[in-house]
């Protein structure tokens, strides 16, 4: 592995299994790439951008670390430089914002034939858990970790029957995935809802809602160390 890896990006190269075909979709520097075939994670890489000097970077990181022939390099939007027949079987979204994510998926016509897919959105959380459950892709492991900011990483795979919890979709781990983490996440949730609850004008329509939100961290909180949610 790479040796000037944050975190986040230690914990995303974790996530991932071992598969012939990957694809990093916004590769941005290609830190993750290279660091999956220099680790033997993957035989060859796809990596697309947007952006073609981020491209670049991707390019002339794998020349560094002669990796340049286990690797195709694309500048495109989301998948869309990636052929059905290519046999993609893992693909990385992260740094991008949720309903941006979904957004790439719909556009994806191979979607069901991916094995693993490795997903850290940015935002709109709940927004992108509902696609997943609505479209039959599994989430496996969803947990938080802390690089100077809170991130969430989901692990996922085609399966029918996927369904998912509006509960869940909110809230996100399931009992066994609730790391330290994830708990300073939610703590610092709390305080900030509560905060804007203390500042709210008596009978705002807000409050319901946010009386509910905390009560949800509530019933969390007290399965800490359960089974089972």
């Amino acid at each position: 592995m790479m040796n000037n890896l944050s975190t986040r990006q230690k914990a995303l190269i974790d996530a991932c299994k071992k598969f012939h075909t990957t694809c990093d979709v916004g590769c941005d520097h290609g830190y993750i790439g290279v660091s999956l075939l220099k680790n033997k994670k993957t035989n060859f890489l796809i990596a697309t951008d947007i952006s073609a000097p981020s491209v670049h970077k991707t390019e002339v990181l794998l020349k560094q670390h002669n990796l340049q022939n286990y690797a195709s390099i694309r500048v495109g939007d989301g998948l869309e430089t990636v052929k059905s027949s290519e046999n993609v079987e893992q693909i990385i979204i992260a740094g991008m914002g949720g309903k941006e994510i979904v957004h790439i998926l719909s556009e994806y016509k191979s979607l069901k034939k991916t094995k693993h897919f490795v997903f850290q959105p940015m935002n709109e959380l709940q927004v992108f858990r509902k696609y997943l459950s609505d479209n039959n892709i599994k989430i496996q492991k969803d947990i938080v970790i802390f690089d100077k900011k809170f991130y969430h990483i989901i692990t996922a795979k085609p399966q029918e029957n996927s369904s998912l919890s509006p509960f869940r979709q909110k809230w996100g781990a399931k009992t066994k995935d609730r790391n330290k983490d994830y708990f300073l996440w939610l703590a610092e949730k709390e305080k900030k809802l509560t905060k804007i609850l203390n500042n709210l004008p008596k009978n705002n329509e807000k409050e319901k809602e946010i009386l509910k939100c905390l009560n949800d961290i509530k019933r969390i909180k007290a399965t800490k160390g359960a089974k089972k949610c």
